[in-house]
């Protein structure tokens, strides 16, 4: 018995119906819980008394009740057919629950995957604005009192200042200050000013989700770091379009090309962009440069700007 693709809603029931020659047909799905019984659409259904003009044929699964099929009385009245039509119904039935299990614990692993990232994203800026508000103003404040010292002081005071420096530039790669209090294009444009490699950025003003503009963010500063680190290139584009629903982070360059995205540092910011519903992909032939794309979807409820 050909069932159908199980994803079209009502194939089970209209293949069952045409098969046996009962328009009429229903299937109900028994609810473990309430030990009730709903239609496919998910409403409350109440089977027919014995002895009605329609009847009730149940359907198992490894001695289980899954469901029933409520037909005209006189159509399945051959218990071979009835035994084959319960057989290949319950099939159906129990693969139908198991793909809607496996789509749940889909749902719940990818919202377990965007919470970590999100924990991750505010870990970051408590950090960043930890050492801002700590350790670097403590090494201001010790600056100043030396500078009234005299000259002998000088070269601590020049260590200080390059301890200060070193301090701002971790803070700023473990959450830029610029990214959270202005948005991601003077983020980028202030990341674009660090690299050895000339960079040009187009990215628009707008303001997206904060999750998505660290992601778009992270992706960029891996790939520039990738850039000044492997592809011998003397200029990168970085370009960031937001679309109907869709954000979408180009980075090219025109270097040797031949990166392996496996080993490029990549696969963490990946798994950052798969968290959020997106991809990430790179194309890096030999002495053609390289060129990663990555699309993040705004369309969830949780990330519209």
């Amino acid at each position: 018995m050909d069932l159908g693709e199980l994803e079209q809603a009502g194939t089970l029931q209209s293949k069952l119906a045409r098969a046996v020659g009962d328009p009429s047909l229903q299937v109900a799905y028994r609810l473990p819980v309430s030990d009730g019984y709903v239609d496919e659409a998910g409403r409350p259904m109440v089977l027919p008394a014995a002895g009605a003009s329609r009847k009730v044929t149940y359907l198992q699964e490894g001695g289980r009740q899954i469901g029933a099929l409520v037909h005209d009385a006189a159509v399945l009245d051959d218990p071979v057919l009835v035994n084959a039509v319960a057989a290949a119904a319950g099939v159906a039935v129990t693969n139908a629950r198991l793909q809607a299990e496996v789509r749940a614990r889909v749902a719940e692993v990818e919202a377990s995957r965007r919470r970590i990232v999100e924990a991750g994203d505010a870990e970051r800026r408590r950090l960043e604005r930890q050492l801002r508000e700590g350790a670097e103003r403590r090494l201001v404040h010790v600056n100043e009192l030396l500078a009234d010292r005299g000259p002998l002081l000088t070269d601590l005071g020049q260590e200080l200042q390059g301890a200060r420096a070193a301090l701002t530039e971790f803070a700023r790669g473990v959450h830029p200050r610029t990214l959270t209090e202005t948005g991601l294009a003077a983020a980028l444009a202030e990341l674009s000013e660090h690299s050895p490699v000339p960079v040009g950025v187009r990215v628009s003003a707008e303001r997206l989700p904060t999750t998505v503009e660290a992601a778009v963010y992270f992706v960029c500063s891996e790939a520039l770091a990738n850039v000044a680190k492997h592809a011998k290139a003397s200029q990168v584009d970085v370009r960031v379009e937001r679309r109907v629903g869709l954000v979408i982070l180009e980075v090219q360059d025109d270097g040797v090309g031949g990166a392996d995205p496996a080993g490029s540092g990549l696969r963490g910011r990946a798994d950052r962009v798969e968290a959020l519903q997106g991809w990430l992909g790179v194309e890096s032939p030999l002495g053609g440069g390289t060129r990663l794309v990555a699309e993040i979807p705004l369309s969830r409820p949780d990330a519209t700007a």
